[in-house]
């Protein structure tokens, strides 16, 4: 779904009224590239939080709550403006589910491992994240990438635990 498409779909002066959210949910135009939008977007978010890695854990904390709410709120308006419950462009839950898969994380095998494991999750959506896309509006767009990024998050942690391990042995 590219840009020029769904700007058809909105009256020029709505579209223009209503940027900041379409912005803010498609994470900063990212959205809009034209092949794996999701994939995209996990990178940018991937990409962002490699400068807010050295940030105490607390302020991770609050950054990621922050996106979150706006990812509910800017999501919500966006769905409800396109009358489509899930729109191909809206990222803003994949960059939630990358920040929060890769909080606590320092090193750049973290962040790769991460990555690979939450677009595999993302993709795949195993029992019960399909149930959490049913949720109203906003909610339902964020909620199951928000769950993907706390299994992606402790499976890092278990992948290199165990890499630790073995190689003491």
């Amino acid at each position: 779904m590219n840009l020029k498409r769904n700007y058809k779909i909105l009256p020029f002066n709505q579209f223009d009224k209503n940027f900041l959210f379409i912005f803010l949910s498609s994470g900063a135009l990212i959205g809009f590239l034209p092949v794996c939008p999701g994939t995209f977007g996990s990178l940018e978010g991937l990409i962002f939080f490699w400068f807010l890695k050295d940030f105490p854990f607390i302020y991770q904390l609050l950054i990621i709550s922050g996106i979150i709410i706006l990812g509910i709120i800017s999501s919500d308006f966006t769905s409800k403006l396109l009358k489509n419950d899930d729109p191909d462009f809206v990222i803003i839950d994949e960059i939630a589910g990358m920040w929060i898969g890769v909080a606590g994380k320092h090193t750049l095998l973290e962040f790769i491992l991460a990555f690979i494991i939450f677009r595999i999750i993302d993709i795949q959506k195993p029992y019960p994240l399909k149930k959490f896309e049913k949720l109203p509006n906003g909610w339902g767009i964020m909620a199951d990438d928000i769950i993907a990024g706390f299994l992606t998050n402790i499976l890092v942690i278990i992948l290199i635990y165990i890499a630790k391990y073995l190689t003491l042995i």
